[in-house]
């Protein structure tokens, strides 16, 4: 017989062994997650330390690259490898990887994990290599006291430039990938940050590598090459910028650079033309009656520099007889900032040029010191003044004797105004230019943002928007059941002429006031708006008044076009109101003549109960 009572002794202390085992595994697993989970939460605040630590030496390692201090961004550059190295070390262990698959901390641990290995890549595919550039590229070695520019360097960077170029495209590409839905607040501010970073730099690496491979060809490296320096003056406005009053010529052979010649644009130098020299695009005729392509000084009525340069070279070539291989355009504004980056400069006539006195001496000074009747004596003395500054201040740069880190945050704060453009008689680097956006053309509106144009132009042959100051308003808001949205753009000109004093003014600045019929001392402006194409201005108002629609166009871009009066020492206020061509959601944006006085653009809201 069975014993039962010993049976069931058995089975419970059987039971009592396994439930102990049970409860020892549960245990031990706990104790196994909770030491791999302090495992990862050490290893997790060590690689939060050296994510941030690298992260935060990018702004200081970005500031010694476009200082071209080429040692202090190595040095900075080693102490962010180091970080990024070891964050990625700490994040990539088998146990790390297995805890992603945990619910909850896994996406974080992914995402975190992601973040390092991408900020590790941009150190090694972006950073390394642009820091070895930078000191090849440091302005100090590439323009020497000689005035010849080393072309091997441009030639060396060129692949390099290229390569970070890519690695910034895929590395914002696998950035913005990075899932951080699920993750911590933390870790989506690590992903914003390495994303703005490269974002910032994005564009500049995509437009340094479309020219730095053009530049030894633009420098004469295949051929010698001769360019017109066109000088516009932004006190008589023109859409693009300024009335086309100066020129020079310059020679550029093997790295070489010279200044062969200077030239006014008085009648003497060139003549006018019945006709106009080149092929106006469609609607140009309706837009600018009679003065497009009809003479030099008013080369720049269209606001695009492909136009004001292609009529530039066609009338250089037939008043010369030679072609030039490209054109390039600087205003006094774009110039004094060059002169800042130099030591002062002393004139024949006692004037001292430096980046503070240059605008006021060219664009208002030097007309009203030679204002005698003599109307072609006082042109001939200004314009000597002008030559000499520009003869002055070439001489001082070919010597080499600036810093070289300010003159690269000159030239590019001029080309970001517009103040600073090129253009290139061969079609092939026209194209890379037009591609890239660097040619000052019409505004192009893309997925995300539309942009207008808002073009000044002087209207009684004065300089007097010397005095000018500008503030555009751009508001927007969907007022329509279609979707599309309502767009009003509003510029206010003030006139800052003293009307006490506007008789005392130079005949030079005040201009043919009498001829156009307006007071002493009051501006008349053109004002112009182009819409995007496919939009349309649907209303236009001077001073709050309504005032009838025009129907003009440039290519496929609506404008409208108002000529408007502003007494000396008043405000006058133009106004236009525009639907846009599809339903969506855009910022707006606007591109505008660069003016003696910088324009002050404010974004605003639109009120739809004023939209008629």
């Amino acid at each position: 017989m069975f014993d039962n009572g010993r049976s069931m002794e058995v089975t419970r202390t059987h039971r009592r062994a396994v439930n102990r085992r049970v409860v020892w595994s549960i245990v031990a697993l706990f104790v196994v997650v909770a030491a791999l989970g302090a495992w990862i939460a050490v290893r997790a605040l060590q690689a939060k330390a050296e994510l941030e630590a690298a992260q935060g030496l990018f702004g200081q390692l970005q500031q010694q690259a476009m200082s071209f201090d080429a040692v202090g961004a190595d040095a900075t550059l080693q102490r962010i490898t180091v970080r990024t190295d070891k964050a990625v070390e700490l994040t990539s262990d088998p146990v790390w990887r297995a805890g992603e698959m945990v619910p909850f901390a896994g996406a974080n641990l992914r995402a975190f994990r992601q973040i390092a290995a991408l900020t590790s890549d941009v150190v090694d595919n972006v950073a390394t290599p642009l820091i070895g550039a930078v000191d090849g590229l440091d302005p100090a070695t590439l323009t020497p006291p000689s005035a010849e520019i080393d072309l091997s360097t441009l030639l060396t960077a060129a692949p390099t430039i290229a390569a970070a170029a890519d690695g910034v495209a895929v590395a914002l590409d696998d950035a913005e990938n990075i899932d951080t839905s699920g993750a911590i607040e933390q870790l989506s501010a690590a992903r914003t940050r390495i994303v703005d970073v490269l974002r910032s730099v994005s564009p500049l690496l995509s437009t340094l590598d479309s020219m730095v491979p053009l530049m030894p060809s633009v420098l004469g490296a295949d051929a010698p090459r001769t360019y017109v320096v066109m000088f516009q003056n932004p006190a008589e406005s023109r859409a693009l910028g300024g009335a086309a009053l100066s020129f020079a010529v310059l020679s550029m052979d093997a790295g070489r650079i010279e200044l062969q010649s200077t030239v006014s644009a008085a009648s003497k130098n060139f003549r006018g033309y019945a006709e106009p020299v080149v092929a106006a695009p469609d609607g140009i005729p309706d837009l600018f009656a009679g003065t497009y392509a009809t003479s030099i000084a008013n080369s720049t009525v269209r606001p695009s520099f492909t136009a004001a340069a292609e009529i530039t070279s066609e009338m250089w070539f037939r008043q010369f007889g030679y072609r030039v291989d490209g054109v390039v355009s600087i205003d006094p504004v774009a110039l004094s900032y060059i002169l800042g980056a130099t030591d002062p400069i002393t004139l024949s006539t006692g004037d001292l040029l430096t980046g503070d006195t240059l605008v006021p001496l060219l664009l208002n000074e030097v007309y009203q010191r030679y204002d005698s009747p003599d109307i072609e004596a006082n042109n001939t003395a200004q314009d000597a003044v002008y030559a000499e500054a520009v003869t002055a201040t070439f001489a001082r740069l070919s010597s080499g004797v600036f810093d070289p880190r300010l003159m690269v945050d000159a030239i590019v704060k001029g080309w970001n105004e517009h103040r600073l453009l090129y253009w290139s008689a061969d079609a092939d680097e026209q194209a890379r230019l037009v591609s890239f956006g660097l040619s000052g053309e019409l505004p192009m509106s893309d997925a995300t943002t539309e942009r207008v144009g808002v073009y000044f132009q002087d209207n009684v042959g004065s300089k007097m928007n010397y005095y000018l100051q500008q503030t555009v308003h751009l508001a927007r808001s969907t007022c329509r059941a279609d979707g599309r949205e309502n767009y009003r753009v509003t510029v206010d000109l003030r006139n800052g002429i003293d009307p006490a004093a506007a008789s005392s003014l130079a005949s030079s600045i005040v201009g043919t006031w009498k001829h156009e019929g307006v007071a002493r001392g009051d501006q008349r402006m053109v004002v112009m708006l182009y819409a995007p194409p496919g939009s349309t201005i649907v209303s236009r108002s001077v001073n709050g008044a309504a005032v009838s629609m025009d129907a003009l166009h440039d290519t496929t871009y609506p404008v409208s076009k108002i000529v408007v009066t502003i007494p000396a020492g008043a405000v006058s206020t133009v106004s236009f109101d525009v639907v846009a061509a599809a339903p969506g959601n855009r910022s707006l944006d606007a591109v505008v003549t660069p003016m003696v006085n910088p324009t002050t653009v404010i974004d605003e809201v639109l009120d739809c109960a004023t939209v008629g």
